[in-house]
């Protein structure tokens, strides 16, 4: 995502080698980055930055949906598997209606 295809701050630039081989063992042969160290510290904060705000997203996204995913664990404890229809019913579901269920 940020070397090959350019989504950071970066900017839109492609830093990853099209002709990079894994036929055969090419990619884990020790293969030479085409860009400085100081770059690929760069790339590297900015895969931090991307994992880290995710990380943030989905813990929030957690804490949001908790009364959700509190049902959806007793319902998957009682009948240990759900179908994604009955799974889509439950997160449609209002907030209100989760809460009444519980």
């Amino acid at each position: 995502m940020v070397t090959k295809f350019g989504m950071s701050a970066l900017g839109p630039l492609s830093l990853e080698s099209q002709s990079s081989e894994v036929f055969l063992g090419g990619d884990w042969m020790g293969s030479k980055n085409e860009y400085s160290e100081e770059i690929a510290a760069q790339i590297d904060r900015e895969v931090h930055l991307i994992v880290s705000k995710c990380h943030e997203d989905s813990k929030r996204i957690l804490r949001e949906n908790r009364e959700v995913v509190d049902q959806l664990v007793e319902l998957l404890i009682e009948e240990e598997t759900i179908e994604g229809d009955r799974f889509r019913e439950i997160v449609e579901q209002p907030r209100d209606a989760v809460l009444a269920a519980r």
